[in-house]
């Protein structure tokens, strides 16, 4: 490593902990959203900070050479990732002593989860490879043959997991949506 890129390692990994730390902010919000008034100056504010955060990775890649990437890119990325991190805190409760029963925490939280899951996978695999590749070649590369069906199987049980309650059908549906993700670690 030279100079410039131990510099932008540093730099980033700050960057990427005020976003883990904007996000994690994001998360408690959401935890404690029955017990305080939420509002719209904070959100837009948070907002704000994102995406300038997002304007600061793109421009120092940029400035030092490194990447030359777009800001909506950046945006997007940094955004799913920022879904991903939100959905990960609320997996599990921070206090089990609160959630003693951990099968109705996830009946409580799994729509916020899955829903997030969602989102996060659309931004983070279907937007960035169309900001990437193209619309075209992103509907080759992941929506033919055995990977579109894949796909397509894994965003329909996401959906109807969204909806179904009975806690049976739910866990038949997360063991086929696990043995998607082992397919799709042993296929391609």
């Amino acid at each position: 490593m030279d100079a410039i890129e131990i510099f932008f390692a540093a730099y980033g990994l700050l960057l990427a902990l005020a976003v883990a730390k904007l996000f994690s902010s994001a998360a408690l919000i959401f935890r404690k959203r029955a017990q305080i008034r939420i509002g719209w100056a904070t959100p837009l504010l948070m907002l704000l900070l994102v995406l300038d955060l997002c304007s600061l990775i793109n421009n120092g890649a940029r400035l030092l050479g490194l990447a030359d990437l777009s800001l909506k890119l950046v945006a997007n990325s940094i955004l799913a990732g920022g879904v991903y991190y939100l959905i990960a805190t609320l997996a599990a409760p921070d206090d089990v002593v609160e959630w003693p029963d951990l099968d109705a925490y996830y009946d409580r939280h799994k729509t916020v989860v899955i829903g997030g899951m969602m989102l996060g996978s659309m931004l983070g695999f279907e937007l960035t490879s169309v900001l990437v590749r193209g619309f075209v070649d992103t509907l080759q590369a992941r929506w033919m043959g055995l990977n579109a069906t894949l796909l397509l199987t894994f965003y329909l049980l996401m959906v109807v997991l969204l909806f179904i309650r009975n806690r049976a059908v739910n866990l038949v549906i997360l063991a086929i949506l696990n043995a998607i993700f082992l397919v799709v670690m042993l296929t391609f």
